[in-house]
């Protein structure tokens, strides 16, 4: 595993067989609501250029196929991190928002009822899952339907499940 530097001070994690080929290129930090990725500009024409993010160049997927950083980091661009996927299953395994009442996905906290609720969108879907009165049991009960409806894309709140 090799570090390639980034601006703002960060940098990107990359396999070695990728480190020589990636490093030829300056890379930059692009910073989204809940993540980073390394991008950087080719040129392929007078005035023209792409910005491609480094996860998409080390795995070159299809235009509409799109890469999962499995443990959540945009800057962890190892091969063993990286996985082709579609569209919905990488929002299964996205973070929690970081102006969620809860820490955890899934969960939220019911001013009406005063409890922990627990849902899942599947198949653009919301499933009740129901009311808890500690935010963990219903992080738990998230993680269970989780694991049962998105599988190996799951993202998973408390490891012990």
């Amino acid at each position: 595993m090799k570090k390639i530097p980034l601006t703002q001070g960060y940098f990107a994690l990359v396999d070695d067989e990728d480190y020589e080929w990636l490093s030829k290129h300056k890379w930059r930090v692009y910073r989204d609501k809940t993540n980073c990725y390394a991008f950087t500009k080719i040129r392929i024409g007078y005035k023209e250029h792409i910005q491609p993010r480094m996860h998409r160049l080390i795995m070159n997927p299809t235009v509409t196929e799109q890469i999962d950083h499995i443990d959540g980091n945009g800057l962890n661009n190892r091969k063993s991190n990286l996985r082709i996927c579609n569209g919905q299953q990488n929002q299964q395994n996205r973070r929690p928002t970081r102006k969620a009442s809860s820490q955890y996905k899934g969960v939220a906290w019911h001013k009406r009822s005063k409890k922990w609720i627990a849902r899942i969108t599947v198949d653009k879907k919301i499933i009740h899952l129901g009311y808890f009165n500690d935010e963990e049991s219903a992080a738990r009960v998230y993680d269970k339907a989780a694991k049962k409806y998105f599988g190996e894309f799951a993202r998973i709140n408390l490891e012990a499940c």
